[in-house]
Order: structure tokens, then C-alpha cells, then sequence
């Protein structure tokens, strides 16, 4: 069973998962929210995202849901393209070391061209995504991260690239670990 983008949203948007209400701006009060409801908001669509995630592992085989994490990953990588493959294409090391600095989310990365491969250390002891509950939210979600290490870098490259997950906190590692292999 494959399930394209457009029929996801358009089971959001009839109601199937019922988030959309807490996150979209066209949906939300008039009045500018204080900070209790956004926590509130956020905790709720965390809880929601991780049910939906626990679902689709639950009720789609595996290479299914893989491809479904993969392409919301690679949404997400788009969605942040700016500050990413805009800006570094053509540029790995430029990247590398944007994303290993003070404001950076990777404590170390490395890269052996010769070889073709990338190695990504996250810095941080939690799972970085904002929609993610620790404890909650199963590591199926680490797929959509590896969608989104495969768009950014593979965008960089000009190249096609595939990817692993080493080590996730999701999945009972201390960190994330992400290995990109470059292809051509």
C-alpha cells in the first residue's frame, strides 16, 4: 500500500488526524496565545505525532512506512532549504563545519571522500526533532530524519547519496549517529 503526500494531507485535512487543528495558523484563535496554550499545543501535537508514528509501524510493512518517513524527512529538509543546500551547494566542508560550530547541532562530523562516506555526531542527548516525545515516539521516527540527511546531502553534492542510522537515542543509543554514503 503506498500513500502519497497529497492523500496524508488530505486525510489531515478531513479530520483522520485531527493535529492539524493545534498547529495550523488558519485554524488557530484570533487572539495571539500566551505561552501555557502554546506549550500545551505542543505537547499535545507531540503525543498526537507520536500515536500517528506507532500506527504506521503498527499498520503498514516496513518498507512502506520507510518510504513514508523518508519522503516526510526530505518535505522537512526542503521546507529548511535556505539554511542548508541553498546556501552550501557545492560546499561540504562549508557545511560540515557551519554545522559542527557553537550554533551547530553536530558535536563532530567527518568525511572520507575517498572512501564517499559522511558521519554525522549530533551534539544533543534528546532527539532534535520538535514533533518527537522521548518515550513515546518509537524509533520508526529516525526514518524521517534519514530522509532528511539524504536530501540535504545528496542537494550539497549534486549527487546521490544513501544513509544509515548508527545510533539513536530513539532507538536506546546516548546519541544520533548518521553515516552517508555518496554515490558517482
Amino acid at each position: 500500500m503506498e500513500v502519497t503526500r497529497n492523500e496524508f494531507l488530505k486525510c489531515c485535512a478531513a479530520g483522520v488526524c485531527s493535529c492539524v487543528a493545534l498547529i495550523s495558523p488558519e485554524l488557530a484563535p484570533a487572539e495571539t496565545p500566551n505561552l501555557e496554550q502554546l506549550q500545551w499545543q505542543l505537547e499535545a501535537a507531540r503525543i498526537r505525532y507520536a500515536k500517528l508514528v506507532s500506527i504506521l509501524e503498527n499498520n503498514l510493512d516496513e518498507a512502506t512506512r520507510k518510504t513514508i518517513f523518508d519522503s516526510l524527512g526530505r518535505e522537512c529538509a526542503r521546507q529548511f532549504r535556505s539554511r542548508t543546500f541553498d546556501k552550501y551547494k557545492g560546499d561540504l566542508p562549508g557545511f560540515l563545519k557551519s554545522v559542527e560550530g557553537p550554533d551547530g547541532w553536530a558535536v563532530k562530523t567527518e568525511y572520507d571522500e575517498k572512501a564517499g562516506i559522511i558521519r554525522v555526531f549530533d551534539r544533543s542527548p534528546h532527539c532534535t526533532c520538535p514533533l518527537v516525545k522521548e518515550g513515546l515516539t518509537s524509533g520508526a521516527q529516525c526514518d524521517c530524519t534519514l530522509g532528511w540527511q539524504r536530501e540535504t546531502y545528496s542537494a550539497i553534492l549534486g549527487r546521490p547519496v544513501d544513509g544509515a542510522v548508527e545510533e539513536s537515542i530513539l532507538r536506546g543509543g546516548k546519541r544520533c549517529v548518521f553515516r552517508m554514503t555518496v554515490f558517482g
